[in-house]
């Protein structure tokens, strides 16, 4: 079970991390180097974020799972609303980009926190 950052010691919980790309070991905001791409480590605590990302290969997959439901939401707004085409543009490019980088952060996020937490419990990494 991924718990996320230490809520003890006052740092926000998994969904907060990944909005702000909070190092799992330190809690500063180095995770991310652009809005989805794992930074090579923290330059803070200097973690090696590099060796703990593991879920590069299935994040086309999740991409692709939120644009067929992104997709099914435009499409059920055309046919029970009739808004103009510029409105749909207007409105669905920015929530499709909002949606898929903060999917691929969270997604990104669990899967390093949970092989920081796993490395940790067998001692490869001090918390």
């Amino acid at each position: 079970m991924v718990e996320g950052p230490n809520t003890d010691k006052g740092q926000p919980g998994l969904v907060s991390a990944a909005l702000s790309g909070l190092c799992p070991k330190c809690g500063a905001a180095t995770l991310f180097e652009a809005p989805a791409r794992i930074a090579l480590s923290c330059d803070k605590c200097g973690l090696a974020l590099t060796e703990l990302e593991r879920g590069g290969r299935l994040a086309g997959l999740v991409t692709i799972m939120v644009a067929a439901l992104l997709i099914g939401l435009a499409m059920a707004a055309d046919i029970y609303l009739r808004p103009p085409f510029w409105l749909q543009v207007v409105v669905w490019a920015p929530v499709t980009m909002a949606v898929v980088i903060g999917t691929l952060r969270l997604y990104k996020t669990v899967l390093l926190y949970r092989q920081y937490e796993i490395r940790a419990e067998k001692g490869a990494i001090e918390p």
